[in-house]
């Protein structure tokens, strides 16, 4: 069994030390019987603009990386948080895994990029599972779930569960409702999503609804619209299970491409540019 812990929060754009002050207080005051608590899309400074990117964006080996590695240490828990991450000038909207042990194990890079971050944020190449607690665990950013394609890619890679961080704001709560069911249900895999909630400096109202879905697509846990921490313990192994009867991957009448077929076995799939 695997207990998730979802920490819907409310956040202050631009002030990364409060952010990150909230960020490790709810890390501390996690349940003693969490494995992992997830935090929503950049968490820590809010969306950025051209003009304060800088400001807003950290390297892996910055000052946020090490707190969380610190912290999940302390507490002995997993953290899941959406962070600007800032390489060699380029700009990411990014998601780091930090194991309580191993620290930081797993960087995913948005690779479907909304609105407001086409022209500033670069799109990851590549989609990214990794082996944790015995399970096979892939991750994803808000806009990449309303994509049938980044569901599936995950299942190539053997997903047992997916993981996102949200920054979903209205009028699309109700979409990405239905997009994390829908993927859930058609790659037989669990599936979880963690939101911010609140207004943003540019108006936006966030829609919370952060959940934790079957691979029946049936949800198990969901939050309401305001700030809030959701416990849930799942067996994400028992979707394999699930499959003896149907198993969608080995039962599809169409495939991708060969490339796409060989590379599924390994951690990764490229993106073409």
């Amino acid at each position: 069994m695997l207990t998730l812990e979802l920490a819907q929060m409310s956040l202050v754009d631009g002030d990364i030390a409060g952010n990150l002050e909230k960020v490790i207080t709810k890390i501390r005051e996690a349940k003693s019987t969490s494995d992992l608590i997830i935090f929503p899309e950049t968490c820590f400074s809010g969306f950025p603009t051209h003009d304060n990117a800088g400001d807003y964006s950290q390297s892996l080996d910055g000052e946020i990386v090490k707190a969380l590695e610190k912290e999940a240490k302390a507490k002995g828990i997993a953290v899941l948080a959406g962070i600007c991450e800032v390489d060699n000038g380029t700009y990411y909207n990014s998601a780091v895994f930090i194991d309580p042990e191993k620290g930081h194990i797993a960087t995913y890079r948005k690779t479907h990029m909304w609105l407001t971050d086409q022209g500033l944020f670069s799109p990851g190449d590549q989609f990214v599972a990794f082996e944790w607690r015995g399970i096979r665990v892939g991750l994803l950013i808000c806009f990449d779930i309303e994509f049938p394609e980044s569901g599936r890619a995950n299942a190539l890679l053997d997903a047992d569960l997916l993981l996102v961080v949200n920054g979903n704001m209205d009028p699309y709560g109700e979409t990405h409702r239905t997009a994390i069911k829908a993927r859930a249900q058609e790659n037989q895999f669990y599936a979880a999503f963690v939101n911010r909630v609140g207004m943003d400096s540019f108006g936006h109202q966030f829609a919370g609804g952060s959940c934790v879905v079957d691979p029946f697509g049936q949800t198990l846990c969901e939050a309401g619209r305001d700030e809030m921490t959701l416990q849930i313990a799942i067996d994400p192994l028992k979707r394999r299970e699930y499959q003896k009867d149907y198993h969608y991957l080995n039962e599809r009448a169409l495939q991708y491409r060969h490339e796409i077929e060989i590379e599924g076995k390994s951690s990764v799939i490229k993106i073409p540019s």
